[in-house]
């Protein structure tokens, strides 16, 4: 099986060496999920371990009124369902393929064999998991005590950092986003979200054309996720 370039430097093989990542790459089958679909499902048992080699996935939880609530999204090089390593998980995430997706995936049982051998992955994936629950945390407590555009730049920070590329006129957030997406990672509404990013544009903060945000002064909207403003 031919391994794609860079893939072996997830930082899910963070301490193994090129050729140790490599093996476990040669134990992952492939699959591709089409737009729209669903790689796994909220409540299901954990079956396996995804990581993603290209396209995005939505991770969204349902909520008990019906509603669905975007948790974050997973790019290419990233981890899915660390769960399975642990005993009688279920995934608490549905995962669902923003675009065209092809995943590398390890079943439960090979998992374990392949932890056993090299432990230092599971160590890895607990510190995702880890990572996962502080970012959770931090959302939590910024829809408690922060107003909404505070809210939203933090969103566009983390989107920055999650799947941003520099360009010469800014960072560009490669993949699409909609309005209402940005207003559920903000726990906000569609029309304060169009509100503001419109009074953003105007600012000269940010760009935004057919679903593409290009934030051309970063520092700026690291002011304003950090400045208490009236909405």
């Amino acid at each position: 099986m031919t391994v794609p370039a860079g893939l072996g430097a997830s930082r899910i093989f963070d301490g193994l060496t090129a050729e140790d990542a490599r093996a476990w790459l040669q134990e992952s089958s492939v699959r591709d999920v089409k737009r729209g679909h669903a790689l796994a499902r909220q409540g299901d048992p954990a079956a396996a371990f995804y990581l993603v080699e290209a396209g995005l996935l939505k991770l969204v939880q349902d909520t008990p009124d019906g509603h669905e609530v975007i948790v974050r999204f997973v790019r290419e090089h990233e981890p899915f369902g660390g769960v399975v390593a642990l005993d009688g998980a279920t995934y608490p995430v549905t995962a669902l393929a923003v675009e065209p997706t092809r995943v590398r995936g390890w079943t439960k049982d090979r998992l374990r064999v392949l932890l056993e051998q090299y432990p230092q992955v599971r160590t890895n994936i607990m510190r995702e998991m880890s990572a996962h629950m502080t970012d959770a945390l931090t959302r939590v407590r910024e829809l408690t005590t922060e107003r909404v555009g505070q809210r939203l730049a933090h969103t566009l920070l983390r989107l920055m950092r999650q799947c941003g590329r520099s360009t010469a006129e800014g960072v560009l957030i490669e993949h699409p986003l909609t309005r209402q997406e940005l207003a559920e990672l903000s726990g906000t509404t569609l029309y304060t979200v169009s509100r503001t990013l419109s009074q953003w544009q105007a600012d000269g903060i940010l760009q935004s054309s057919h679903r593409h945000l290009l934030i051309r002064a970063p520092q700026r909207l690291d002011d304003l996720a950090h400045t208490a403003e009236e909405d």
